[in-house]
């Protein structure tokens, strides 16, 4: 049994990572803001620790001293210094790194040998983090791995559509009111389940061939626009009914939703960053994703329809407004 810390933990894959680590039997500590508000399985501590102060989180780690830390959340150098600095003989390290780290991919699947082209704050900053990790590697032994996560979708979050994550559009589609599909469909997405995301931060854990390397971490399935939408529509049980809207519009009409709550701007980004990348790696140390985008599609459905997080659309949604636009409605 090991004693693993998880910095974040609470909200989407976290939650799944925390129930397989009990019931693989380990001790498990979550260290987190306290700002959502989440009931913790019986037995899991809780310790309330913010980044963004200093010391917060290494004087936590110094005094839990965890046998090994999946870190969620980290995303500049300082947040892993502050996991080196506390924990120099940690077992393992295990960070929570994004595929979006490859930038604009055109039609290539990026495997972990392909040249990061960050492009935000946020992609550099995963670049730095993994290059400080690989260095502490090198010069003090440090034990980490490296998860590139594609995107995660399942209970605990909404549903990827052109207007970002939100589920509106899933009434829509109960409704057979065509959705929005920017481009040409052919656009390719590599989503993962949440909980098989968890599978992967518990399935490397003192991996000897996992140790001190980096692995993309994404679903079964790459799957284009179209049949990502198809997907959807078949665990809804409805025909599909969408409007291909090519992307460029979705930069150029931003004032169709400058002052709506629904932003559309995601639309031109689906399509200018494909996702699809070589998962070989991680497969080869025995990982396998066992839920489809089917099934996953339905329980997602399942937990969204529980909490009652399906706005209802109406003919004044912003897909109206669009369609118009484009001469479709």
């Amino acid at each position: 049994m090991m004693h693993v810390a998880i910095i974040g933990g609470t909200r989407h894959i976290g939650p799944f990572i925390v129930q397989l680590l009990l019931n693989a039997g380990h001790q498990v500590t979550v260290i987190n803001r306290g700002r959502t508000r989440v009931a913790l399985p019986a037995g899991v501590g809780n310790v309330v620790a913010d980044r963004s102060v200093e010391g917060q989180v290494s004087d936590a780690l110094g005094q839990l001293k965890p046998d090994a830390v999946i870190d969620m959340i980290a995303f500049k150098t300082e947040h892993v210094d502050q996991v080196i600095t506390a924990l120099p003989d940690i077992g393992h390290y295990v960070f929570c790194s994004t595929t979006a780290l490859y930038g604009v991919i055109g039609e290539t699947t990026p495997d972990e040998s392909t040249p990061p082209a960050p492009d935000s704050d946020y992609t550099f900053g995963k670049v730095a983090c993994e290059e400080r990790l690989d260095l502490a590697a090198r010069e003090q032994g440090f034990a980490y791995t490296s998860l590139r996560l594609a995107h995660p979708y399942g209970p605990g979050d909404d549903i990827l559509y052109t207007t970002g994550r939100e589920s509106m559009f899933l009434d829509r589609m109960r409704r057979q009111r065509a959705v929005i599909i920017p481009g040409s469909g052919l656009t390719r997405l590599h989503p993962i389940y949440a909980e098989d995301a968890a599978r992967a931060f518990v399935h490397v854990l003192n991996r000897d061939d996992c140790m001190g390397k980096i692995f993309n971490l994404a679903g079964p399935q790459i799957l284009t626009l179209d049949e990502y939408f198809e997907s959807i529509a078949r665990v809804l049980d409805v025909p599909l009914v969408a409007v291909r809207v090519p992307h460029t519009f979705f930069k150029e009409r931003v004032d169709l939703w400058a002052d709506a709550k629904r932003k559309f701007d995601f639309g031109f980004n689906w399509v200018h960053y494909q996702t699809a990348f070589s998962t070989t790696a991680l497969e080869a140390t025995g990982f396998q994703c066992p839920t489809d985008h089917d099934a996953g599609i339905a329980l997602t459905m399942q937990w969204l329809d529980a909490e009652n997080l399906i706005d209802a659309s109406s003919d004044g949604d912003g897909e109206e407004k669009i369609l118009r636009s484009v001469g479709t409605n």
